[in-house]
């Protein structure tokens, strides 16, 4: 008998140390989003982490750290210890976000602070991009609009950009066109001359493009000019990210409950959080508690 309370006793303290900091293992692919107050991040093994960011406006991965801002300043937050640092002066950092309207979306550059600030006007005629490096802000360029999708009257979402595996340069929007920008030189090389497409993501690589239109998820290869029409959704709203090999696609898809009393109590939107699976062409569900918010704020964990 006393054998048979050892086991189970040993079995217990097994599974509550292994519950501590596990989820069911993942596709393959590490990921974040935004959990409650904060950003829960999930590895490909399944273990996961916790920040509390309080409120913040997005976030981006990179190596061990989220930058996220918020309404004050940008951080920089380490996952493992949960310390959360700036990295710009607060003072400098309300000078441009009162001149402009405020910082919408946030790309990690180096993984040692560097990162791409998008800033949009209130006219929402179009949006500012600026460099934070050792603690100093300095502006980059302009990119189109604020990027609102007009086929949701639910999508308030801004236009993205996003930078290649070396954080060398920029893929940005700019007079309808995708154009991949140096941010050493200050120099842009148009890659689609028509692109109207205001939600996407470039792969490590910068050759295939993930963006969204309509209902729909699109892969464009740019060596090749070949587009394929990934998957049909609800409505994926908030940025798109695509991983940096280019074999998954992260999304956020948007439902409007119908019940009881809706037209007069209409229900709160319900977000979830899918990532696609390029090379096995499946469309796989995660996340919990809504899986991110309208404005996008997810990305993968590489």
């Amino acid at each position: 008998m006393k054998k048979i309370k050892l086991i189970v006793f040993i079995m217990m303290l097994f599974l509550a140390v292994g519950c501590g900091k596990k989820e069911p293992p993942t596709m393959g692919i590490g990921y974040c989003y935004l959990y409650g107050d904060g950003v829960k991040v999930i590895y490909p093994d399944g273990s996961m982490y916790y920040v509390n960011t309080d409120y913040q406006e997005d976030f981006d991965y990179d190596n061990g750290y989220l930058y996220f801002t918020d309404e004050k300043n940008v951080f920089k937050a380490n996952i493992s210890s949960n310390q959360i640092t700036p990295i710009v002066n607060e003072s400098d950092y309300k000078k441009v976000k009162d001149n402009l309207k405020g910082a919408r979306h946030i790309v990690s550059l180096d993984g040692l602070g560097k990162v791409a600030l998008q800033f949009y006007t209130a006219e929402r005629e179009n949006s500012s991009i600026y460099i934070i490096e050792n603690g100093v802000m300095e502006y980059l360029c302009e990119v189109d609009g604020d990027g609102i999708n007009h086929n949701s009257s639910t999508n308030m979402n801004r236009v993205a950009f996003c930078a290649d595996k070396d954080g060398e340069n920029l893929f940005i929007k700019q007079n309808d066109q995708l154009v991949k920008y140096n941010i050493q030189s200050k120099t842009g090389t148009t890659l689609i001359s028509d692109f109207k497409y205001d939600i996407f993501d470039v792969d490590g690589s910068g050759d295939k493009v993930a963006y969204i239109y309509g209902d729909c998820i699109y892969l464009y290869e740019i060596s090749s000019g070949k587009e394929t029409l990934v998957e049909e959704m609800e409505f994926p709203v908030g940025k798109i990210c695509l991983s940096n090999d280019g074999n998954w696609i992260m999304v956020l898809d948007i439902t409007e409950p119908k019940g009881f009393l809706a037209d007069i109590y209409p229900p709160s939107p319900i977000y979830n959080l899918y990532i696609y699976d390029c090379v096995n062409k499946q469309m796989n569900k995660v996340g919990d508690e809504g899986g991110g918010t309208i404005f996008g704020s997810f990305c993968f964990a590489e």
